[in-house]
C-alpha cells in the first residue's frame, strides 16, 4: 500500500489536475517518502537503472493486457501485446520505449472495448486467463511503485544537467513525462478490470487488491 500511494503521488505532483482528485489529494505528500538522488551523481548510470525499472514493469503490464486481451476474444491485441513485451530489453532507447507505450495504449482500448460489448461472456477458461492477467497487471503497478525513488532522484538530477549531457539522456527524459500518465492510467485500468471481474464472476487475485 505505502508503494502505491508514493506512485500515485508521484502522478499527481506530476500532471495537470487529474480525475479522482479525492485519491490522487490524498496522497500527494507520500512522494516525499522515496528520497532523492544528489544532482552530482552519475545521471548515465541513473538513467539505466530507471529504464531497467521502467521496462520490467511495461513488459509485466503488456503481458498481462495480452492475458486479458485474450479473455476477452481481442486475438490481435493479444497478439500485438505479447509481441511488444518480448521485444522490450533493458537496453529500450527512447523511441522502444514510446512504441511500447504506443502499443500499451492501443490494446488497453481494445480490453476496454471488449469489457464493454453487449453480451459478453466467458467460459470458465477464459475467466481463468482473465484473472491472471489482472494480478499480473497488479504487479505491474506494483513495480511502478517501486520506481518512485529513482524517478524522483533522477528527476531532480536531471533539472541541473548540462545542456550537452541531453542528448545523451533522453530516455530517461522521456519516462519522467510518460510515467506520470503511465501510473494514472493503468490504476484506472487495474480499477475498471476488478469492477469487470466483480459483475462477471471471476476470482480478483490478491496481488490485483494489494496494488490498489
Amino acid at each position: 500500500m505505502r508503494k502505491s500511494l508514493i506512485v500515485l503521488a508521484v502522478a499527481a505532483a506530476a500532471l495537470a489536475p487529474l480525475s479522482h482528485a479525492g485519491m490522487f489529494d490524498a496522497v500527494k505528500g507520500a512522494a516525499s517518502l522515496g528520497g532523492s538522488s544528489s544532482s552530482g551523481g552519475d545521471l548515465i548510470g541513473q538513467q539505466t537503472r530507471l529504464v531497467e525499472l521502467y521496462v520490467a514493469a511495461n513488459k509485466e503490464v503488456l503481458m498481462a493486457q495480452s492475458k486479458m486481451a485474450l479473455a476477452l476474444g481481442a486475438k490481435d491485441a493479444a497478439a500485438l501485446a505479447k509481441a511488444e513485451a518480448d521485444a522490450l530489453t533493458s537496453g529500450a532507447t527512447k523511441d522502444n520505449l514510446a512504441k511500447a507505450d504506443s502499443v500499451q495504449s492501443k490494446v488497453a482500448k481494445a480490453i476496454s472495448e471488449g469489457q464493454q460489448a453487449q453480451g459478453v461472456t466467458l467460459d470458465a477458461q477464459a475467466k481463468k486467463t482473465y484473472a491472471e492477467g489482472m494480478g499480473s497487471l497488479g504487479l505491474g503497478l506494483l513495480k511502478y511503485a517501486g520506481m518512485a525513488k529513482q524517478f524522483d532522484g533522477f528527476k531532480s538530477a536531471l533539472s541541473s544537467a548540462s545542456p550537452m549531457d541531453l542528448p545523451k539522456l533522453s530516455s530517461g527524459s522521456y519516462i519522467i513525462t510518460s510515467f506520470p500518465g503511465n501510473s494514472k492510467n493503468l490504476y484506472n485500468t487495474l480499477n475498471q478490470a476488478i469492477s469487470f471481474a466483480k459483475s462477471n464472476d471471476i476470482p480478483v487475485p490478491k496481488d490485483a487488491t494489494k496494488a490498489l
